[in-house]
């Protein structure tokens, strides 16, 4: 039995058929392949490319405080701020004149109609990043900026030619950049410095303030006095109040003390109850008959100084009260007082060191200003001609095409074998 298409097919049957319908399979990748040799060396435009290297030095600011302080009009001696600039209007604008003046402004970079040439030209235009990564430069500086760059153009002449005067433009522009962007900066720097000075003054005022208002020095002294505990800040402040050290310790001692009286008397006053309970109840003269007096005396008197510690235990225990209670007071003074004295003098410290970095930061930019030339930018290689094609690249689109016919020449060939009328056996079976 013969299978149909239809069926499902084996690896035996898909090898038959590609190989019934090898003309499509050979025919297709033949065609594409004459179609993209034609289009390689007869119909694309050759293309080649030539580079110039630029080098910028930096400004000479203290580097550490860029990130730290803002100033309008930052440097544009970054890798992408040279980018910008490459790429800006005035430059490109720049390039694109003098290529047509000088008459070697190719056409595909020409106006045609309502399209203009300037915006087909920079999309030949490439700048690469070359700055090494890992470069020796003196403290307080920027590293240099090395950039390449590259312009493809239908001659190598011309390609040289556009990226000398590319780079020749942006050096001009960039010889410009120093003073008046450094003038700038110090304009808009003065201007930070005198509010840094304005919000440092106004946070020693509040420092000065709160130094005469707050009572923290003597509620530290009050409460070191009353708790005994000295503290590491207790050499630094002066103790304006009578000194009571350790009051807590000495009521403690004191209640322990009258506690223990209190024992005493306690137990003297339970063996006079016993021994009176001892004795009978009628007694004969003499000094036998004297004794329970003594002892009734000696009780009263036991009973009259308990009653005595009694209220000395309770004066000491409202006082104990009185003290514990100012000393948890001070102690919620003394801790929201030093909250506030801590947060005034992290405000006057974060407002002096903004102060004196941008003071200091004003000094250096005045020094580069007086110091400066025009030698922030230079060509360090130029651009030369060279004579190998970047484009087209024949040899991949050759095989890009090849491979595209050889795909679609599978797709033919099997169309053609589900297009194909049956055979009169398999018709007959």
């Amino acid at each position: 039995m013969v299978e149909t298409f239809g069926d499902e097919l084996s690896l035996r049957d898909i090898l038959e058929i590609l190989k019934r319908q090898r003309v499509w399979i050979l025919a297709l990748p033949l065609v594409f392949g004459v179609l993209a040799l034609i289009y390689g060396f007869f119909i694309a435009e050759p293309r080649y490319a030539s580079t110039a290297t630029v080098n910028v030095a930096p400004v000479q600011v203290q580097a550490q405080l860029e990130q730290r302080i803002q100033v309008q009009g930052q440097s544009l001696l970054t890798f992408e701020g040279l980018k910008a600039l490459a790429f800006s209007e005035e430059v490109t604008r720049e390039v694109w004149e003098a290529l047509r003046k000088e008459g070697k402004l190719p056409t595909a970079w020409q106006d045609q109609g309502g399209r203009p040439g300037l915006e087909r030209m920079v999309k030949d235009f490439r700048i690469k990043n070359e700055t090494p990564r890992q470069q020796v430069v003196p403290q307080g500086q920027v590293p240099p900026v090395v950039a390449s760059l590259t312009v493809e153009a239908p001659s190598p002449e011309v390609a040289a030619r556009t990226a000398n005067v590319w780079a020749e433009a942006l050096v001009k522009r960039l010889s410009r950049f120093p003073s008046a962007h450094l003038e700038t900066s110090l304009q808009v720097l003065g201007e930070e410095v005198a509010k840094a000075e304005k919000v440092y003054r106004e946070a020693q005022a509040r420092f000065e303030a709160f130094r005469r208002t707050s009572t923290l020095a003597q509620d530290r002294a009050e409460l070191e006095a009353l708790t005994g505990e000295r503290s590491d800040y207790a050499s630094r402040i002066e103790i304006a109040l009578e000194p009571r050290l350790g009051e807590r310790i000495l009521l403690d001692r004191e209640l322990s003390k009258i506690e223990r009286d209190l024992a005493a008397i306690r137990g003297k006053i339970r063996f006079l109850e016993q021994e009176l309970k001892g004795l009978p109840t009628s007694s004969s003269s003499g000094q036998l008959g004297q004794l329970p007096q003594r002892l009734e005396n000696l009780l009263l008197d036991a009973r009259a100084e308990e009653a005595q510690l009694l209220a000395r235990r309770a004066a000491l225990q409202a006082r104990m009260a009185q003290v514990e209670a100012r000393i948890n007071l001070l102690k919620e003074r003394v801790a929201k007082a030093q909250v506030e004295q801590d947060r005034i003098n992290q405000t006057l410290e974060m407002a002096k060191n903004a102060y004196l970095a941008l003071s200091q930061k004003r000094t250096d930019l005045q020094i580069e200003l007086a110091s400066s030339q025009n030698s922030l930018a230079q060509i360090i290689a130029p651009a030369y001609p060279i004579y190998e094609k970047v484009a087209p690249k024949r040899a991949l689109i050759l095989a890009l095409a090849v491979f595209l016919g050889l795909v679609l020449g599978v797709m033919a060939a099997f169309m053609a074998e589900a297009l194909r009328p049956p055979r009169p056996e398999a018709a007959a079976g």
